[in-house]
């Protein structure tokens, strides 16, 4: 489930429980559409630590981070990552 502002979805075309599809320059998962008024617009969520088995297409979240350290310091990138949304 991806959690999106309502306003984000109606830009799209799309509603709550809409399929989706998020990527990156990375590769894309295939998600739910939840709409939450709790986010700031072009703020997308996907909470929880699901195996790749539990997506759709096998793929699972981590297939849009890097292996590599963040900047400056180093430390997960995880919690700041760019993807683009579109109706899958």
């Amino acid at each position: 489930m991806a959690r999106i502002h309502p306003d984000d979805l109606a830009a799209l075309g799309l509603a709550d429980g809409a399929r989706l599809r998020l990527g990156n320059q990375q590769g894309s998962v295939v998600l739910t559409a939840r709409a939450f008024d709790g986010l700031q617009r072009g703020v997308v969520v996907v909470e929880g630590i699901w195996p790749n088995a539990a997506f759709e297409e096998g793929i699972g979240i981590n297939a849009l981070t890097s292996a590599e350290p963040g900047l400056p310091n180093g430390g997960a990138v995880f919690h700041d990552t760019a993807i683009w949304v579109r109706g899958a």
